[in-house]
């Protein structure tokens, strides 16, 4: 069987182990790396950051729940892509959809730095779209829009994910909290998900 594979992709079957071999290595390591950094984030040093963010810069920030976000823009054609991803810490209630704060980060040197705090509701956009996993928040301008995903396992994986947070109960109450979200905003916009208005 390993014959006909090595024949059928024109190596010797000496080089197709070698390559399984590798490929088997390769996947332990970093199955292993997953698992460390999984552990590492149940109590990161990230994940205090995030709560710090939020208790610091949101008014009565303790009452909200603090969450990591991310999300990634893909630009280009066939020939060339580009990917931008962006980074955030949340604070949301869900016993007040109308509205959210939002902190852009970025991660310099092992740490996280920020910006100001964003207060975002229908008095600054001009609809929301997405779904409970993903909202997409759309300021006036076609171009402003964040795409907002908050996943239960971050670990660090280079440039998609800088940080090592475990946040299970977080992400379970945005599941929540974003298609409520979503309703109040853009009822109060008098709009539909897709920035439509509604008859």
């Amino acid at each position: 069987m390993i014959e006909k594979m090595a024949d059928a992709i024109g190596v010797t079957p000496k080089t197709l182990v070698i390559g399984i071999i590798c490929f088997i290595i390769a996947f332990i390591i970093i199955y292993i790396k997953i698992t460390i950094d999984e552990k590492k984030g149940v109590n990161s040093q990230e994940k205090a950051d995030v709560r710090k963010l939020v208790d610091n810069l949101v008014p009565n920030g303790m009452q909200y729940m603090a969450a990591y976000a991310h999300s990634k823009e893909v630009y280009g054609s066939r020939t060339m892509r580009r990917e931008v991803y962006h980074y955030y810490v949340l604070g949301f209630r869900g016993d007040e959809p109308d509205h959210m704060w939002v902190i852009p980060i970025g991660v310099e040197s092992g740490k996280i730095v920020y910006t100001e705090a964003i207060r975002v509701g229908a008095e600054n956009l001009t609809h929301v779209g997405g779904n409970a996993y993903c909202l997409l928040l759309n300021f006036p301008g076609k171009k402003n829009l964040y795409m907002i995903t908050v996943d239960s396992s971050n670990t660090k994986l280079g440039k998609e994910c800088q940080v090592n947070i475990q946040q299970p109960e977080e992400a379970r109450a945005f599941q929540e909290f974003a298609p409520k979200f979503q309703e109040r905003v853009n009822a109060a916009l008098g709009v539909d998900k897709k920035g439509r208005p509604l008859k």
